[in-house]
């Protein structure tokens, strides 16, 4: 399984979680494990610039205007747009070696992953929530014939890859499933891309079974994306969360989609840094095990 991620990743001076957490999960997985995906820079930037606008994209490189250039919430420097360009080729890396089923030792894998964040509220013209470039629908427009799903699990809805989807002509052959805990960043609902709201452990459950069982037309599914958020949490437990994962992640290998994972949403507040390490790691875990033959055995949860 293939894992992105470089310093880049964290290169804003601007110390959120959005903004330095990817460093800390990476070390927790081994920094000689993941894989440098800036060899991409200069297709990541080709692909941005096809969904996101020039004006934003130029405040992004300037920080001029300032308003544009911090639509996204974070003060703005140099490390913003290398962080987004970077992340966004973790993004585009990781479906490309899902999808081609090839890991790094030439092993046949369908799920690959970034240490990505800060994607889905960004729409074309501008960042919002924490988010500066969306990569999931420039991922999604990127891999133009492809059927493409986006399992959108964050707390808050993905309003913003809907934006861009439409605005592209694209959202007839990608769909959007949201499971999120809020309302915030709600959008027009259709057959193929819909909302659910749920605030506590066995609804959440519920409403990911419905989606995995019954909403999501395998298929006719070439890729999956997952937007892997741990965010939900304190209104649905870390254990879910984790469960969550492995129910994803399992589906994808029992009907043999790829699928290409990014962290998401997951903050501080109403945990330390370490608790929330951890809990992203769950996600790690889970895409680990389902890769795994049974004979290498499954990686176990830190107590």
């Amino acid at each position: 399984m293939h894992i992105f991620y470089n310093d880049q990743y964290v290169a804003p001076s601007c110390a959120l979680d959005t903004t330095r957490k990817s460093r800390l999960i990476a070390e927790k997985i081994g920094l000689d494990k993941v894989i440098d995906p800036s060899l991409g820079e200069a297709h990541a930037i080709e692909q941005i610039c096809d969904v996101h606008d020039i004006e934003y994209i130029e405040s992004l490189q300037s920080g001029l205007p300032n308003y544009l250039a911090e639509s996204n919430n974070i003060r703005w420097d140099s490390g913003v747009w290398s962080m987004a360009v970077n992340s966004t080729a973790g993004v585009l890396a990781a479906c490309e070696t899902a999808y081609r089923g090839i890991d790094k030792l030439s092993l046949p894998s369908i799920i690959s992953g970034s240490l990505s964040s800060g994607l889905h509220h960004a729409h074309t013209h501008g960042g919002a929530g924490f988010c500066t470039v969306n990569g999931l629908a420039v991922a999604a427009n990127a891999f133009s014939d492809l059927r493409i799903t986006i399992l959108d699990f964050d707390a808050h809805n993905g309003g913003g890859t809907i934006e861009i989807l439409r605005n592209l002509g694209i959202d007839d052959r990608v769909y959007q499933y949201d499971i999120s805990t809020n309302m915030f960043d709600s959008y027009r609902e259709d057959d193929n891309h819909v909302m659910m709201i749920s605030n506590n452990d066995e609804d959440y459950i519920h409403d990911v079974n419905l989606t995995l069982d019954f909403l999501v037309n395998w298929d006719e599914t070439d890729l999956i994306l997952y937007n892997a958020g741990v965010d939900g949490y304190p209104e649905i437990s870390h254990n879910t969360l984790a469960h969550r994962d492995e129910l994803v992640f399992n589906k994808c290998v029992s009907t043999t989609t790829p699928c290409a994972f990014v962290l998401a949403g997951g903050y501080t507040n109403d945990q330390d840094m370490d608790s929330l390490v951890e809990s992203h790691m769950a996600t790690i875990y889970a895409a680990q095990n389902a890769s795994k033959r049974p004979e290498e055995g499954k990686v176990q949860l830190q107590a």
